[in-house]
C-alpha cells in the first residue's frame, strides 16, 4: 500500500527517529515501510491491541529488534518521555477514545520529539478514489455490526481539529498523493468484485444484509467505470509545544 506513495517515503527520510514507537502497528505495514526508508532510529516499539495483527507484524519485521506490546489498556507500562518519534498511520478512524490515546501519547513522547501521524482523507478525491472511501465505508459498517468500532474516513480539516483539541501543534503538514495509475483494470476490478461479495454475503443472515447488497452494488457500479485506488493522505508532523 504505501509504496504507492512516492512522497511520504521523502517525509520518512527525512525524520531522526531516535527511540521510535509505532502506535497501532497492525500487520506491520507501516512499520515495514518506514524501516525500509531510515535507519535512524535507536530502539523501536510497536503497540497494537490486536494479538493477531501482531503476531503477522513479528513474522513480517523478523529481521528487526522490535519490542512488540499487545495491550487495550492506557497508560502503557513504558515511562514518560520515552520516544523521540511516535508515528499512527490509518489509526485515527479506529481508535474509540481518541482523547485518552493523545493524553497517552503526549505522556510518551520527549519535549522535543515529533508525533508523526498519516491519515486517508475524504475529501477533493479523483474518481478512484472515491470508490475506496466509498469501500472502506461499507467495510466500517460491517466491522460495527460485529462490535468493532471502525469510522468512515475524515475530511483533512477533521483530522486537524482532532489534532488541535488534542493539544498539539501542527509544525508541518502535506497532502499526499497515490502515484498509482487511475485506471479501470479488468483484473483488479474482479478481485475488489470478489472482496466486496465475500463482505456483504457473510452477512445475509442480518436484517441490514438487503441496505448492505444495495451499497455494495453502487459500489461495484463506480468500481467498474471509474477503477480504485488509496486516497491522498493527510501527513501531520505535530509536537507539544
Amino acid at each position: 500500500m504505501y509504496k504507492e506513495y512516492h512522497a511520504l517515503a521523502l517525509q520518512i527520510k527525512n525524520l531522526n527517529l531516535g527511540e521510535y514507537l509505532e502506535f497501532g502497528c497492525g500487520d506491520g505495514g507501516f512499520l515495514d515501510f518506514v524501516l525500509a526508508q531510515n535507519s535512524s532510529y535507536k530502539t523501536i516499539t510497536a503497540v497494537d491491541i490486536n494479538p493477531e495483527s501482531v503476531d503477522k507484524a513479528q513474522e513480517k519485521l523478523a529481521g528487526h529488534d522490535i519490542h512488540f506490546i499487545v495491550d487495550k489498556k492506557l497508560p502503557l507500562d513504558l515511562k514518560m518521555n520515552s520516544f523521540s518519534t511516535i508515528t499512527l498511520s490509518n489509526t485515527l478512524h479506529h481508535l474509540q477514545n481518541k482523547e485518552s490515546v493523545f493524553a497517552e501519547l503526549k505522556r510518551l513522547i520527549k519535549p522535543d520529539g515529533e508525533i508523526i501521524i498519516t491519515e486517508m482523507i475524504s475529501n477533493e478525491l479523483a474518481r478512484p478514489e472515491q470508490t475506496y472511501c466509498r469501500f472502506h465505508a461499507l467495510r466500517a459498517e460491517v466491522d460495527r455490526l460485529h462490535g468493532i468500532f471502525h469510522e468512515t474516513t475524515y475530511t483533512a480539516n477533521e483530522i486537524q481539529e482532532m489534532i488541535s483539541e488534542a493539544g498539539l501543534r501542527i509544525r508541518s503538514k502535506a497532502i499526499l498523493l497515490n502515484a498509482k495509475e487511475a485506471v479501470p483494470d479488468k483484473i483488479e476490478v474482479a478481485e475488489m468484485e470478489t472482496i466486496i461479495d465475500n463482505l456483504t454475503q457473510a452477512e445475509s443472515l442480518r436484517p441490514e444484509f438487503l441496505a448492505l447488497e444495495e451499497t455494495a452494488r453502487s459500489i461495484k457500479a463506480h468500481l467498474r467505470q471509474y477503477g480504485i485506488k488509496r486516497p491522498r493522505q493527510l501527513y501531520l508532523a505535530t509536537t507539544t509545544y
